[in-house]
């Protein structure tokens, strides 16, 4: 009996116990429900500062991705547009010359670069443009570019732009046609602004580093007793360093069936070579 009773007061004592327990669970299933919705917003609200940043960062850095590939971009024509066009010409001829800009006392140096790129073709073309001319570490003077004007290519005799030879020509003669040159496609060119639809088309234009230094003529004359042209830098107190050069063209023609051919063309001058021998030819890369 007393047995019995102990068995059952242990009972009833589990029985009184098992409300507290389902409340202790209670309970602590409440903090953790808590805790999870404390932990749920704090990572929310992270994401909601973190994720402009990252779309932020991500744009900046595609950014500068595409202007890098854009700056290292490499004109590559198909190999079907390659095969319509042959470059049987490429290179650049460079002089150096002077313009009296007051007589006997005051000439301006220069330097002049004749491009010529000679492309034959048996397609037609409807266009031709010569774009992105770029002139770079140089030192001295001021670039031009210079697109002759309606000018006749059988003239006898004509001056550095390529005009017509009458008086002497001054330094505000060489006049900036800008970066982008576009010539007239006709069925055979005549004229230095032009260039033949089909054959050979090569157009005349230059680069020129103008007003490089000054001299005096009558006072060579009287130190010297003699002028040699092809002094006219040294004269005017100009280095090597002074004219180191990069040069660099596109080329673009467009064809008839409105498919398009393009290169770019470039080449390092040698300063040395500029000041000490007056002139030289130096072959254009593509």
């Amino acid at each position: 009996m007393a047995r019995a009773l102990a068995w059952g007061a242990r009972g009833r004592t589990f029985k009184s116990c098992r409300p507290d327990i389902l409340l202790f669970l209670y309970i602590k299933m409440e903090k953790n429900k808590k805790l999870l919705l404390i932990i749920i917003g704090i990572i929310l609200s992270l994401l909601i500062l973190i994720l402009p940043i990252i779309f932020l960062v991500k744009g900046t850095i595609s950014g500068v991705g595409n202007i890098a590939s854009s700056n290292s971009k490499t004109i590559t024509n198909s190999e079907e547009i390659e095969k319509k066009v042959e470059v049987s010409q490429s290179e650049a001829w460079i002089s150096a010359f002077s313009t009296e800009e007051v007589e006997d006392t005051k000439e301006l140096a220069h330097v002049k670069i004749w491009v010529n790129a000679n492309l034959f073709h048996m397609d037609a073309i409807t266009s031709y443009t010569v774009k992105n001319i770029k002139v770079e570490g140089y030192k001295k003077g001021k670039v031009a570019i210079v697109k002759p004007g309606h000018i006749s290519n059988t003239l006898s005799m004509y001056n550095y732009v390529w005009g017509p030879y009458e008086d002497e020509m001054k330094s505000a003669d060489i006049k900036d046609s800008g970066k982008t040159l576009t010539f007239d496609v006709v069925d055979v060119a005549s004229y230095y602004d032009e260039v033949s639809k089909v054959g050979t088309s090569m157009p005349t234009w230059g680069i020129f580093l103008k007003e490089l230094g000054q001299f005096n003529y009558r006072e060579i004359m009287d130190s010297e007793n003699l002028f040699e042209s092809v002094n006219v830098l040294k004269y005017a107190s100009v280095e090597p360093n002074d004219v180191n050069m990069s040069i660099s063209f596109d080329v673009e023609m467009v064809f008839e069936d409105g498919t398009k051919w393009v290169k770019r063309f470039s080449a390092e001058l040698d300063g040395v070579q500029i000041v000490e021998n007056n002139s030289y030819s130096v072959q254009l890369s593509y």
